[in-house]
């Protein structure tokens, strides 16, 4: 059985010194995959089969565990990778798969990966039935083990067509402004459309700093910290006499979201600060749960936006934990600073992902699990 065999680790060092265009490179990376993504694939099908039954057979959850199937036996039966018609022929296979799990959803609110959100929907629907039960360490796994493979299939990819300013899907002098502006556009409109109203979004402090960074991950976390702070704000101090969904408004004044852009010697820090009411110490601590939302507590009938727009402004509350998975990936972490009454401070760091920097070059979650399922298979 391919889950009971070794896998083998890789560093995004590892991985970035091996990103070559020349065919002995592809192939020899093409050969690698072939080989150690089935055993990724396996250990994480293992994993959803342990699962109680009601979880397994959940509608959106068993679409996911249909999707690893696909990918296991897709890429196992794939023959031995010889020449470079045989690594072609794969790569196209890879990125098939890519697309079958990053097939986006375009919600009004976000994109999200088809994956993460059908798991996302199909635990809130268990949660639902049978609240006490709780799946976050399997989540983290699952999680990790998704974000390895995903970076491992699309650096395999983007080795065939270099990309000037890259080095496979690391994005060398990246600008989080950039970014979190392109962000604040998005989330802006979403939120008038829903509400009629959205507050402005401040940029300040080091606006130039740059990183190298997966641009996909900071997309991804600072659109989950940034629509938090809006749509936090903009429920606080919205106008009770307001239009409702899709007009505008001359709305009384709502306070600004701020997204202040320091540069360290080791991380990026990004603060996001709102004036959105802040939460209890106890409801801070529950935030990094999976499936814990506040829109599992407000009522679908609200003036102001229909109710599924404003389930998707407020996500499935698989964002911070997500968030702060993504995070500490590479190194970094994100904290939460809340006052009750007032406001939300989130911290975002960043660490620079340069080649032979300790972000890329010592173990990951992911080889860290690798390693403790491979002693797991090795036990007597």
């Amino acid at each position: 059985m391919l889950a009971k065999q070794q896998s083998h680790t890789l560093t995004l060092g590892q991985l970035m010194r091996s990103t070559r265009s020349d065919s002995n490179s592809l192939i020899r990376q093409g050969q690698w995959l072939r080989n150690q993504l089935p055993i990724r694939f396996a250990r994480r099908l293992d994993e959803f089969l342990q699962l109680p039954y009601l979880v397994v057979h959940n509608q959106n959850i068993k679409q996911v565990f249909d999707i690893y199937v696909d990918t296991f036996e897709t890429v196992s039966d794939f023959p031995n990778i010889i020449t470079d018609r045989d690594e072609a022929a794969f790569a196209d296979l890879i990125r098939q798969q890519l697309e079958k799990h990053q097939q986006v959803v375009m919600t009004l609110a976000w994109k999200e990966f088809r994956s993460a959100r059908l798991i996302a929907e199909g635990y809130r629907e268990v949660r639902h039935m049978y609240p006490h039960l709780r799946l976050d360490s399997f989540l983290d796994r699952l999680f990790i083990a998704r974000i390895s493979a995903r970076i491992l299939m699309e650096n395999y990819i983007r080795m065939r067509t270099p990309a000037e300013g890259f080095i496979g899907v690391v994005q060398k002098e990246l600008s989080p402004l950039q970014v979190f502006q392109e962000l604040s556009n998005e989330i802006t409109r979403l939120t008038e459309a829903i509400y009629g109203v959205a507050p402005d979004i401040e940029f300040r402090g080091n606006l130039t700093c740059t990183l190298d960074y997966i641009p996909r991950h900071v997309q991804f976390m600072g659109q989950e910290l940034l629509k938090n702070a809006v749509r936090a704000t903009t429920e606080r101090h919205k106008p009770r006499d307001g239009p409702g969904i899709g007009f505008a408004s001359r709305s009384e004044r709502i306070p600004k979201v701020a997204v202040e852009v320091q540069k360290g010697d080791v991380h990026v820090i990004i603060k996001i600060s709102d004036q959105g009411g802040g939460m209890p110490k106890r409801i801070q601590e529950e935030a990094w749960q999976y499936g814990w939302t506040t829109a599992d507590h407000e009522e679908e009938d609200d003036p102001y936006s229909g109710g599924t727009w404003r389930k998707e402004l407020a996500g499935y509350g698989f964002g911070l934990p997500l968030t702060r998975l993504h995070a500490q990936y590479f190194g970094g972490d994100v904290f939460m600073q809340a006052l009750p009454g007032h406001g939300t401070d989130m911290y975002l760091l960043l660490n620079h992902l340069k080649e032979g920097s300790p972000s890329t070059e010592e173990d990951d979650p992911s080889t860290a699990l690798t390693e403790t399922e491979n002693r797991s298979v090795n036990a007597p």
